[in-house]
């Protein structure tokens, strides 16, 4: 049966693996047409001597890129002084804003902008959480059977929630379940959910590094016969410390922070309830004020690490609601910036809607087009809401890449370090420790 006149039947459902195909092919097309070019020396040389080339024309500019200082464990460094910092800040960055408007930060708020990155070992995966995309896979039936572009405000803020609901259901059952079967003893919900994402369980977490080098061992790690993409996320480290949290131990323990913030937005509340400032009224404005942020905010989660794998790959880790229709004349558009264009030999010029958005991100994140070089990143004023580019790493790059790395430390050794090895690391300690 001819496949078009399928899609005119109402008994036709897209499939699964249709889905994914198109799905694919349209992220992969939006990030081609914003990656970064890397500028290097090496055109009529072999493939290896290009790795070489590309691996230090990237390393020179990153390293000039403001990156979350932290010691081994992940805590944050705060010894450095303010006069050093202004002049490091000053050293590595000529301030050109992402667009048109009179974007002048701070010094405070420049000093809290760093980058992270993530590695992903095909250039056309988007950048979404694992959770994400099974529960978009789970309500994939019934999302087919609405055309996002005649949904209104109120029906794409309610599928909105539908999927935040499956998300945080998952998040809740996961967290019950591990904590029934003794892991994360002692750890608040957020720390559980942050080891769990670790170690390759479904969260709404997305991984990401404050090397660079890492994120591009994850972006060789495979699938040499397909090109790689390394993203660059630059976001407010400010933002861990207003991140919101549980007064109570007890509640920090047992639920994530976001998990009842649908039901406190939907309270129903009486007159009386707002004449006597009530119980009821308080959860719904914290509710409200709450959910404003979670869907529009890109949290860095800045914990100490907790286990070997953490510290080796220095994880740290983004999250946030899923994002969410404007209330506009056109809540189903992206903002402006974030276009792209339908047809390849013309310029970007159609908004995303933000069925397309989610396929680019599961968290509201801005990849930009406002730039073509990645030397130019590095003299670039980010605003603060979280950004995002990202580098393409030639599939033929990827053997050689991976011996550069080896050299430097990076490995998969290093990367996952065996429990054994661990332990030997240990009795290393203790016996230097029994000479003294």
């Amino acid at each position: 049966m001819n496949i078009d006149t399928c899609k005119e039947s109402e008994e036709y459902r897209e499939t699964e693996e249709e889905r994914r195909i198109r799905d694919e092919g349209f992220v992969e097309k939006f990030f081609t047409e914003r990656e970064l070019k890397v500028n290097y020396d090496a055109p009529k040389k072999p493939d290896e001597e290009k790795a070489r080339a590309w691996y230090e024309a990237v390393e020179q500019t990153i390293s000039r890129l403001p990156t979350y200082q932290h010691d081994n464990m992940g805590q944050p460094l705060n010894n450095t002084d303010d006069a050093n910092a202004d002049e490091a800040i000053s050293d590595k960055a000529e301030h050109v804003a992402p667009d048109k408007t009179d974007n002048k930060s701070t010094t405070s708020e420049t000093k809290s902008q760093a980058w992270f990155f993530r590695g992903q070992k095909d250039a056309k995966f988007g950048f979404t959480s694992t959770l994400y995309r099974r529960v978009l896979n789970s309500n994939l039936s019934k999302l087919q059977t609405r055309n996002p572009q005649n949904l209104s405000y109120d029906e794409l803020h309610e599928e909105t929630l539908t999927l935040e609901r499956s998300m945080i259901n998952a998040e809740s059952n996961l967290i019950d379940k591990v904590r029934e079967i003794g892991i994360g003893r002692g750890l608040t919900a957020l720390e559980t959910l942050t080891l769990l994402q670790h170690h390759g369980s479904p969260t709404r977490l997305i991984d990401v590094t404050s090397d660079w080098k890492v994120a591009l061992f994850f972006a060789c790690e495979g699938d040499d016969d397909r090109d790689g993409r390394i993203f660059l996320i630059n976001t407010n480290t400010n933002q861990w410390k207003n991140f919101p949290k549980e007064s109570s131990p007890e509640k920090r323990s047992e639920q994530l922070i976001w998990q009842d913030l649908i039901e406190k937005s939907q309270l129903t509340f009486t007159q009386q309830d707002i004449n006597e400032r009530s119980d009821n009224l308080n959860k719904f404005l914290e509710g409200v004020r709450f959910s404003s942020f979670w869907f529009t905010t890109t949290w860095p989660i800045l914990l100490p690490f907790s286990d070997p794998r953490m510290i080796s790959q220095r994880g740290f880790f983004l999250t946030g609601g899923i994002p969410s229709p404007r209330p506009t004349t056109t809540p189903q558009t992206t903002p402006h910036s974030m276009t792209y264009s339908k047809e390849a030999s013309k310029p970007a010029k159609s908004s995303l809607t933000l069925h397309e958005f989610r396929m680019i991100s599961s968290l509201p994140i801005l990849f930009w087009k406002n730039i073509t070089s990645l030397e130019d990143l590095a003299k670039l004023q980010v605003p603060q809401r979280a950004s995002g580019y990202s580098i393409r790493v030639p599939k033929c790059f990827k053997r050689k890449l991976r011996e550069i790395l080896r050299d430097e430390g990076v490995h998969a050794d290093s990367m996952y370090p065996p429990l054994r090895e661990t332990v030997r690391l240990f009795e290393h300690v203790v016996d230097e420790s029994l000479k003294k």
